[in-house]
């Protein structure tokens, strides 16, 4: 037991520092730093050629401001009696040989350190008021399906944190002509029965209308493919595939 006696809290520390780690029975009680804004998350929808050409969008959404009347304070407050204005709550396990303190968020205060006695009238403590917000947001070349992109600073506000970031998720969709898929760009090629007479068709590629002829064997389980003319967001550059529907009326002459 003698050899247990002078291994306290500092030889713990120490020894975690030697381990290339932290003492995970440290409470780090009194460096408490403010949690950083939430971050908004919006979501806008946009088609393969707003992706292509890089369009700019407006943007609108509702966020959080500060409230005027108690500028984001929600009103008179105290400190905190259960946490003496820390935020934090600790409770000690153990004995003199091994002992862990865990610190909790403080239930009275939810970690905020004070306690409003006096709401302010106009937000009714919160310390916000709603607003709708108007942004213009360009689009990146290539965007899909799942990419975030943060705007610092434009999300909801927190007390004592202030504005949190804004980030956009996009969608997205199909029209009536475009379609992407990773970094290849689908053209739907509607044709008539007049259009299955000709040799070549018109693609309004959005770098340029493009001429293409038709294969000797119409096959439209095949699309046609054009190297080079999809997406170039990375490497390789994508391609652009051309699926053909053949779509007309049938005309029969009745018999009398």
């Amino acid at each position: 037991m003698g050899g247990m006696s002078g291994f306290g809290s500092s030889a713990f520390e120490e020894f975690f520092r030697n381990m290339g780690g932290n003492n995970p029975f440290s409470s780090h009680f009194g460096n408490r730093r403010p949690a950083q804004a939430p971050d908004k998350v919006i979501q806008i929808d946009i088609t393969p050629m707003e992706s292509y050409k890089s369009v700019e969008k407006t943007v609108e959404y509702r966020r959080n401001i500060s409230c005027d009347g108690c500028k984001g304070s929600g009103g008179e407050k105290q400190v905190c009696t259960t946490c003496k204005g820390s935020g934090q709550i600790q409770q000690v396990f153990g004995n003199a040989f091994f002992r862990q303190v865990q610190t909790t968020v403080c239930p009275t205060c939810q970690g905020a350190g004070q306690k409003i006695i006096k709401a302010c009238y106009g937000c009714g403590g919160s310390g916000v008021k709603p607003e709708m917000k108007s942004l213009k947001f360009k689009i990146p070349h290539g965007s899909d399906s799942g990419d975030f992109f943060r705007l610092e600073g434009l999300g909801d506000y927190y007390q004592e944190r202030g504005f949190g970031n804004l980030l956009i998720k996009i969608n997205m969709t199909s029209d009536e002509q475009w379609e992407k898929m990773g970094n290849d760009l689908v053209y739907i090629n509607v044709l008539d029965y007049d259009d299955l007479k000709k040799d070549d068709f018109n693609v309004p590629h959005p770098n340029g209308e493009m001429k293409l002829k038709f294969p000797e064997i119409f096959d439209t389980s095949t699309p046609l493919r054009v190297r080079g003319k999809g997406f170039h967001k990375e490497a390789p550059i994508g391609d652009l595939y051309v699926r053909s529907v053949v779509r007309f009326k049938r005309n029969f002459s009745k018999e009398e």
